[in-house]
């Protein structure tokens, strides 16, 4: 009977329904204080939509090109999904959704696609943190699988023949980064800087029209990213900019056969490397600890000319860029 009684006394650290989990860490109400992990026994879901309508594009030497009478819609619906597995440990996943529509009106084209895009695994570990003011270094990994649809027609028969868009280039992305942010009172400065290699994989967009070949492989060049934020914290209202450079390298093309390193018997493209800048800022509304919104908008600066259009990934149009998105987390 003592024992029980001794049983009964002691603390419990579970919760049901929404209550507070006793075992999760602890998390600023305002994002100026927050680190670049979500902490223990957190878990976020976020919604969100991003909207591009471009008119142009860039020439080989990155100047702004205006096209004539054709306009290109792209927006992702995208969910995600970020949990702390520990003190120092996060995983993610992002799954985007596309709906693209190019017109035309001086040759009356009207052609949209809807689909899954390429979703994004990655584990977030968290080398430093200090808090009071913040101080927070990560490494970030990440793995992007190619799981949207790659064919867009035969291309045989014209444009005509062409029904929709890919919206995968149909290969993998393996990326590491550095992530930092420092806090300075109301300011905080976040930064990151890393490096993207994309594996060779077999498209259904590259055609061999000659030989009526319908796939072949497909390698686009490897990317450094760096990215800089600066941040202000005006009560619950979170005020950043943000810029964007990125540099690749060339890319490569070649058939399905070619022996075991088939990436040796690709040919590159010509010019299809080059680097391009984006600018822009955005608000993060911290309504309650559990609850933010979010805004912002890209403006491209500088870019390259299209060699994989429709791709946006590693050819993107020339448009501004607005994102809206909402984030529900326990």
């Amino acid at each position: 009977m003592w024992l029980l009684s001794l049983l009964a006394t002691l603390p419990t650290a579970d919760a049901a329904g929404f209550q507070i989990k006793t075992m999760r860490a602890p998390l600023s109400a305002v994002e100026v204080e927050r680190p670049l992990v979500i902490g223990k026994g957190w878990l976020e879901l976020g919604l969100g939509y991003d909207h591009k309508e471009a008119d142009g594009a860039w020439t080989a030497d990155g100047q702004a090109l205006q096209w004539s009478g054709a306009r290109w819609l792209y927006t992702t619906e995208r969910l995600s999904v970020r949990y702390g597995i520990s003190r120092s440990g996060e995983l993610y996943w992002d799954v985007p959704f596309h709906y693209v529509r190019l017109t035309n009106d001086d040759l009356g084209t009207d052609t949209s696609s809807f689909g899954i895009g390429e979703p994004r695994f990655g584990w977030k570990l968290e080398l430093f943190n200090r808090a009071i003011p913040t101080t927070s270094l990560i490494v970030d990994l990440q793995y992007k699988m190619p799981t949207g649809t790659e064919a867009a027609g035969t291309y045989v028969g014209g444009p005509n023949t062409v029904v929709g868009f890919p919206m995968s280039t149909g290969q993998a992305d393996l990326a590491g980064f550095v992530r930092g942010k420092q806090q300075f009172g109301p300011f905080a400065l976040a930064g990151s800087v890393g490096y993207v290699h994309r594996f060779s994989g077999v498209s259904q967009f590259v055609v061999e029209v000659s030989e009526y070949q319908f796939s072949g492989r497909f390698k686009p060049g490897s990317e450094i990213r760096a990215e800089l934020s600066p941040m202000l914290q005006l009560g619950p209202v979170a005020l950043h900019g943000d810029a964007v450079f990125r540099q690749w390298f060339s890319a490569s093309l070649g058939t399905t056969a070619g022996g075991f390193f088939v990436d040796e018997n690709l040919d590159v493209v010509e010019g299809s490397d080059g680097w391009s800048f984006d600018a822009g800022g955005g608000v993060v509304v911290n309504a309650t600890r559990g609850v933010d919104i979010l805004a912002s908008a890209m403006v491209p600066i500088r870019g390259e000319d299209l060699y994989f259009f429709p791709l946006e990934g590693i050819s993107p149009t020339r448009g501004v860029t607005f994102s809206t998105s909402v984030e529900l987390r326990y």
